[in-house]
């Protein structure tokens, strides 16, 4: 599922606000910039670029480079790297 800046937006405002108790400014957060190359894509379009490049018999090290960080990409957005407090 993609959200738009404005929908992350949102939903952290209403966090807020149910942790909170009050309403926050809308340009509290200011401007939301994706931290990551693959902050915008989902879950199954990460696994499609890697099988694409897991399909190559032989891969450039740029290739194999891109493998790792998508990689890296899929558990991080399935929750693979989260602290346990």
């Amino acid at each position: 599922m993609k959200l738009s800046t404005e929908q992350l937006k949102k939903i952290i405002y209403e966090e807020l606000e149910a942790i909170l108790g009050e309403k926050k400014d809308d340009d509290f957060l200011g401007d939301i910039k994706p931290t990551g190359k693959w902050t915008d894509y989902t879950i199954g379009e990460l696994k499609k670029k890697k099988d694409t490049l897991m399909k190559k018999e032989k891969r450039s090290q740029e290739e194999v480079k891109t493998v790792r960080q998508l990689n890296f990409a899929i558990n991080a957005k399935q929750g693979d790297y989260k602290e346990d407090k």
